[in-house]
């Protein structure tokens, strides 16, 4: 498998194969250099100062990585998105910032737009190199992982989140994602994206909290809101992949490739 080449509108799949079948399992597929990248943040890596510049430069991971590290974490470490969550939650009180400091709608996506590398996709060209004098293939040796307890939580959060799904992703009406903001999708206006994500952090906020010592009771507005500021920051690709189950097998085309 190819890996991506770290901007945002990096031209491959999404890590999500679709089912074949019904009732068939969607599954997550991705080299054991990225496995092993993407382990090392759950295992607190990704707390490192100089990483966490890093990610504010880049808007978080590419969109490949990104996805694939939020479903890592549910399904290996506890069915909850928490480390992906924090992170979310501090990008989009960023992007509520950026937005509202922004004179104008072209600098309003100037701002948006990532200013540094992913550090996986680094981390990937980094084995690669070393890997090419030891063991050459092992880094891009596929790591298949059943997506049992994530896709169950993008399909329970699918009928609050149809209405806000970017309509250039298809299948919506909501406003358009970072990543189509990128290629020239409509900016409805300024005010009313500011609106939107300070609405869309609240709830992550919320949403993060409940998942701490003693929190609050979450709604379902807020369980499914870590989906929604993936779907803003990544593009829906994947939830779109999960919850509508195309038959075939493929593997579905990242939001990017949609661009």
């Amino acid at each position: 498998m190819t890996t991506c080449s770290g901007t945002e509108v990096s031209r491959l799949s999404a890590p999500v194969a679709v089912p074949q079948r019904p009732g068939e399992v969607p599954q997550l597929a991705v080299t054991s250099a990225e496995l092993r990248q993407l382990s090392a943040f759950l295992d607190g890596a990704i707390m490192d100062a100089g990483v966490r510049h890093q990610l504010w430069r880049g808007w978080g991971l590419c969109p490949r990585h990104s996805w694939a590290y939020v479903l890592i974490e549910i399904e290996r470490a506890g069915g909850r998105p928490f480390s992906a969550t924090i992170l979310l939650e501090d990008l989009l009180a960023r992007a509520v910032h950026r937005v509202r400091v922004s004179p104008t709608a072209r600098l309003v996506v100037r701002g948006l737009r990532s200013r540094g590398s992913c550090v996986t996709c680094d981390y990937v060209a980094i084995s690669g190199r070393a890997a090419s004098r030891t063991e050459p293939g092992d880094p891009v040796a596929l790591e298949l992982l059943d997506l049992h307890r994530s896709s169950a939580l993008l399909r329970e959060s699918w009928s609050l989140l149809q209405t806000v799904v970017c309509a250039d992703c298809g299948a919506g009406t909501g406003p358009a994602c970072r990543l189509h903001l990128l290629r020239g999708g409509a900016l409805r206006s300024r005010a009313e994206l500011s609106q939107y994500l300070d609405e869309l952090h609240a709830r992550v906020a919320m949403f993060l909290r409940s998942m701490t010592w003693r929190g609050p009771e979450v709604g379902p507005a807020e369980e499914s809101s870590w989906v929604e500021a993936m779907g803003w920051f990544y593009g829906w690709a994947v939830v779109l992949a999960v919850t509508t189950q195309p038959t075939g097998g493929e593997e579905m085309q990242g939001a990017s490739d949609r661009l």
